[in-house]
């Protein structure tokens, strides 16, 4: 077995999958990869963006349809796996958080993402993890967008694909970057300690201080 960090041996590994501490652990192309634990405030962003977002795709939805049923504007999912099901070896990454869009769920699979891209991702930074390294997967399988945060700053970036790779979008005058995909904005409150601040791009009435 090739890992990486590679300091980790196969036994640790196998130590990991014991306790059930491997449930973040990722492939990449036949080379198991550890993640590091995530921060304390890596978890409150993570979850508060589950809770805003999964709320806002809620209320976007459209009227019910004949059979009762109101479909949300999308779903969120995190810590789910996206397969690169054309690579060679086992190839799979695991964003904290990811969105397919309405009409798209048919690459929602039990086990993860399959048969196409979720229409953006969300990576937040942990002390000596490989977020930025993933943005080549990402663009194999043609992500759209990518969304950076770093936790204890509460800043955001915002990365569109492009011609096969990933640009980095421009802040506005007020210093916040737009995701097109989810149409939200993101920008940073100061503060001691900051707050990212998240605002449909719809209804800026519906906004969260994370």
């Amino acid at each position: 077995m090739q890992i990486h960090p590679p300091h980790v041996t196969e036994s640790e590994v196998l130590e990991r999958r014991r306790l059930g501490l491997d449930i973040l652990d990722e492939e990449w192309e036949g080379v198991y990869h550890v993640t590091a634990s995530p921060s304390f405030g890596h978890q409150q962003v993570q979850d508060g963006l589950v809770r805003f977002l999964g709320t806002l795709l809620e209320s976007r939805g459209g009227p019910p349809s004949p059979s009762g049923l109101r479909r949300a504007g999308g779903t969120v999912v995190s810590d789910f796996n996206v397969f690169r099901e054309n690579a060679r070896k086992r190839d799979f990454s695991i964003p904290d958080l990811l969105f397919v869009a309405a009409g798209r769920e048919n690459i929602i699979a039990d086990d993860g993402i399959r048969g196409g891209a979720p229409d953006a991702v969300f990576e937040i930074l942990s002390p000596n993890d490989e977020s930025y390294a993933k943005f080549a997967f990402y663009a194999a399988i043609g992500v759209p967008e990518v969304v950076v945060v770093e936790p204890k700053a509460r800043t955001a970036e915002v990365w569109r694909l492009a011609d096969g790779r990933y640009e980095r979008v421009p802040a506005g005058g007020d210093g916040a970057v737009v995701s097109e995909r989810i149409e939200i904005s993101l920008r940073t409150i100061p503060g001691n300690p900051p707050r990212l601040e998240v605002v449909d791009r719809r209804d800026p009435a519906q906004r969260a201080a994370i």
